[in-house]
């Protein structure tokens, strides 16, 4: 296919309706149209998802810190910056706010700029687009919220204790980087812990649990695993992938097995019932019992939760990981909802 035509389908849904221009919308080429100018559309799509998410969380990271600043009373440059992130570190209400302005919302209007043009060049709704109808099927929506529910325990236990068999130290400048970066995220989260109290328990319920599962369900299963559908035509490919870049954006690597295969938990969930609240639902969950196990179990101590939460037996694990592949093969095999590729 000629450049010249990819441009006009990739573009043509903004150009304004000139008289004598239509002819430009109906040219047909059958010997070069197995190179689907559709596919085309998913990998603008994509495109357009990171270049927006980039842009947005660079944008919106300086109003965070700006805001930190203001809050502090204190004057905006690299001296003033370091005193101010230490008062905000000490009030949790302010941290989940600026945590929210530079990682939530770039994710939530990254998909509302893509969703726009997904709509323009494929005709398809904005909430179709992202996924965000209901449930086609109540009983699939509750197989896969069941399905979530036992791989959790194998997520948190022995794939978790298999990445801690991964020895990083044979790469000190790596690890090291590691540890920090850990350690950093892992001071972030005990922060916005604050005193502990069920006012504060309930504000990290809205800005660690609930704004975080929408925003990064949108992005992650109603974007890109979309994009990735309709570019490669195969949805195990798109969750995987999906999940490659959930896991990489977090920035936990001594939690990237556990990470990843949460991910894939949370595409299958999306694809089996064809709609993210599935997906939305489920991370919400994992997100309000970890912050349940970090106020009232762990006393704000995250990396004891995370501990903790790995405390798996074997006979346990055994068990749930063949329910859980029993619960896969029948889901897959009788699913009628799974989600539809929109780039046909």
């Amino acid at each position: 296919m000629e450049s010249r035509q990819v441009l006009c389908y990739l573009f043509l849904p903004y150009l304004p309706k000139i008289k004598g221009m239509d002819h430009l919308e109906d040219f047909k080429d059958t010997e070069t149209m197995k190179v689907r100018p559709i596919q085309m559309h998913a990998l603008l799509h994509l495109f357009l998802s990171i270049v927006f998410f980039a842009g947005l969380a660079v944008l919106l990271s300086g109003v965070a810190i700006a805001f930190a600043a203001m809050f502090a009373d204190i004057p905006l440059n690299s001296e003033g910056m370091s005193t101010a992130m230490e008062k905000i570190n000490s009030n949790s209400t302010v941290l989940k706010i600026v945590g929210f302005l530079s990682s939530s919302l770039p994710l939530l209007l990254a998909c509302v700029f893509v969703a726009y043009f997904a709509k323009k060049h494929i005709g398809v709704e904005k909430r179709h687009y992202l996924l965000l109808s209901k449930p086609k099927g109540w009983a699939w929506f509750i197989y896969s919220l069941l399905f979530f529910a036992v791989c959790v325990p194998i997520i948190l236990g022995p794939l978790a204790e298999l990445n801690e068999m991964i020895d990083f130290t044979r790469w000190p400048r790596m690890h090291e980087w590691l540890i920090k970066q850990e350690g950093a995220s892992n001071g972030t989260y005990e922060a916005m812990v604050g005193d502990g109290g069920y006012l504060s328990f309930i504000l990290s319920l809205i800005f660690m649990a609930l704004l975080p599962a929408i925003s990064e369900e949108l992005f992650f299963r109603g974007v890109l695993m979309n994009g990735f559908n309709g570019l490669f035509r195969n949805m195990h490919v798109s969750i995987f992938l999906t999940a490659i870049f959930f896991s990489l954006i977090h920035l936990q690597f001594m939690k990237a097995i556990p990470m990843f295969f949460l991910a894939v938990a949370f595409g299958y969930a999306a694809y089996w019932t064809g709609t993210i609240w599935t997906s939305i639902v489920a991370h919400f969950i994992n997100n309000a019992f970890a912050l349940y196990q970090l106020y009232f179990i762990t006393d704000g101590d995250y990396t004891k939760a995370i501990e903790e939460g790995a405390n798996v037996p074997m006979v346990v694990s055994g068990i749930l990981i063949v329910l859980a592949t029993a619960l896969f093969v029948y889901i897959q095999k009788n699913s009628t909802t799974k989600t539809e590729n929109f780039y046909v």
